[in-house]
């Protein structure tokens, strides 16, 4: 018998002699346990080799060197081979697949694997091909750490220094670049629904993936589409909605169709609009305003105005259009926070 004694504690035995008795398997020593756990092969190719280099001693390895991978796969782009439970053993180690979202076939996905460190990202990737319908060539792998997406280069470099629960995300394109052609960098943004009217009026509603350097327009285009696909329960048109900076839970910055998307902000306000956005310029301030009616001890539904300056003559002469009430019956009171 030989010992093969593992960081973790684990001892591993390769037992080769017909002649050993349980107990002999059992004891080490004076020491003994029972939770000892037993593989047998019955491949007599795989017997004869030694027995570091056997399809055994992997098998009895996983354990000791596998981790977890979260990965979000993109819709396939044929049948998916692989399923739940299947194992695969590849040069230097194995993968299992322990979980996959079965329910949004046609749609992004997303599995859980346990897999050996020890294996490439080489391998990782042609492991990964059957479930995405494209040869490794024809897709990128990112680590996505801080709420941003890092890809992962080096095809000969192991895993071996990821921990488990790492989430990954898989991009189809080319890995290589071809001549004239550049990389540029993605985000993921969380997206909340911004209802001023509704006792729900701050509402989670997706994550989204924006290039470096997207147009505002180009990406409202993007959000509506994806929120089609995810069935989100929302009327978005492309001239009456708004995209602004959510900072905590206060609407922020307005961004207009001819700006760029500020990517290292973590979290936007998707705002449907009734009309047309009215917002033209970069200096403009956009206030909402309640109307109180103390007669009746009620209020109206927000509106808003659009300031070209905070004049409070400006401000007023804006109430006035909106409310129909004389310029000399509204006050204006600037109150500092």
């Amino acid at each position: 018998m030989k010992d093969n004694d593992y960081e973790s504690g684990i001892i591993v035995r390769d037992v080769r002699d017909v002649g050993i008795t349980f107990e002999e398997m059992l004891y080490r020593g004076d020491m003994f346990s029972p939770n000892r756990l037993f593989y047998v092969s019955s491949d007599p190719k795989d017997y004869q080799k030694e027995y570091k280099y056997s399809l055994m001693y992997r098998y009895v390895d996983f354990p000791v060197y596998s981790i977890l991978l979260d990965i979000t796969l993109p819709p396939p782009l044929s049948e998916a081979t692989l399923t739940t439970n299947d194992v695969h053993v590849t040069e230097e180690g194995i993968m299992k697949i322990v979980s996959m979202d079965e329910e949004n076939k046609g749609k992004e996905r997303k599995i859980q694997v346990q897999v050996d460190k020890r294996i490439t990202l080489a391998e990782l990737k042609e492991e990964l091909a059957p479930l995405i319908g494209v040869p490794p060539t024809g897709f990128r792998v990112y680590r996505i750490r801080n709420n941003e997406e890092y890809e992962l280069k080096g095809l000969d470099e192991t895993i071996m220094n990821m921990k488990s629960g790492p989430e990954l995300i898989v991009r189809l394109g080319r890995a290589v670049l071809q001549e004239g052609e550049k990389r540029i960098k993605l985000y993921r943004i969380k997206l909340y629904l911004l209802q001023v009217n509704s006792t729900e009026f701050c509402k989670f509603m997706m994550e989204s993936i924006v290039a470096e350097g997207t147009p505002v327009r180009e990406f409202k285009k993007q959000i509506i589409e994806e929120a089609k696909v995810q069935g989100i329960d929302c009327v978005l048109e492309l001239d009456k909605m708004r995209l602004r900076d959510k900072r905590g839970v206060c609407p922020d910055t307005v961004y207009l169709d001819h700006q760029v998307i500020d990517a290292s902000m973590e979290t936007y306000y998707v705002e449907p609009l009734k009309g047309p956005e009215k917002m033209k310029y970069q200096r403009q301030i956009q206030v909402y305003v309640i109307r109180w009616h103390p007669s009746q001890c009620s209020v109206d539904p927000i509106e808003e105005i659009i300031l070209d300056n905070n004049d409070p003559k400006h401000v007023i002469q804006k109430l006035s259009e909106l409310s129909g009430v004389p310029t000399e019956y509204i006050y204006c009171t600037k109150v500092n926070h």
